[in-house]
């Protein structure tokens, strides 16, 4: 298994500008490699940090009130760099993660397993009491379709400078905003 010394930010993916596309906007970010804090290629299959950058800790496993299972992905109030992770991509022929692929992401077990579950993420079900998306874990690593389109994910470039975001993919939830609690 391949491991990068470099970390990820996961849900605020830093990547480098380029001249021509701070000067020409964003036109097609397709097919564009997602870059790592040190400007590498991420590799799928390679072991990243999933850290969230300034003003928050890393990602990693959490357990809301009342309903211990499935975990949920929580992001750490301390500046550690949470549970590493692995990115696999539909595309099995690409060794990359690219902008707007679809993606499975799935923590490295570091103990053991509390629920059953996979340690892949997935969309759960809308939580009507708090309005919300919820990442957990017990997603379907592989065989994208409709059975398992919660469990894929595209890291997808803002119109921010240096900004990237995740979201659902393929696009099954319009404009749902995924949400991780803080531990």
């Amino acid at each position: 298994m391949k491991t990068t010394k470099a970390s990820v930010f996961l849900l605020f993916i830093i990547f480098s500008v380029t001249p021509s596309s701070f000067l020409f906007g964003m036109a097609n970010t397709a097919n564009e490699p997602v870059l790592d804090t040190d400007d590498n290629e991420v590799q799928t299959g390679a072991v990243v940090s999933a850290i969230w950058g300034a003003g928050g800790g890393g990602l990693a496993l959490g357990r809301p009130s009342g309903n211990p299972c499935p975990e949920v992905v929580a992001q750490r109030r301390s500046d550690d760099d949470g549970i590493p992770v692995i990115f696999s991509s539909s595309d099995s022929n690409d060794g990359v993660v690219r902008l707007s692929s679809d993606i499975n992401i799935m923590f490295i077990p570091f103990r053991p397993k509390f629920c059953q579950t996979t340690p892949v993420w997935k969309v759960n079900d809308y939580d009507h009491s708090t309005r919300k998306w919820w990442v957990i874990t017990d997603g379907v690593k592989g065989n994208l379709g409709a059975n398992t389109l919660t469990s894929w994910f595209r890291i997808e470039r803002r119109r921010v400078i240096l900004i990237t975001h995740l979201s659902t993919a393929p696009q099954y939830v319009e404009h749902a905003q995924l949400y991780a609690t803080k531990l």
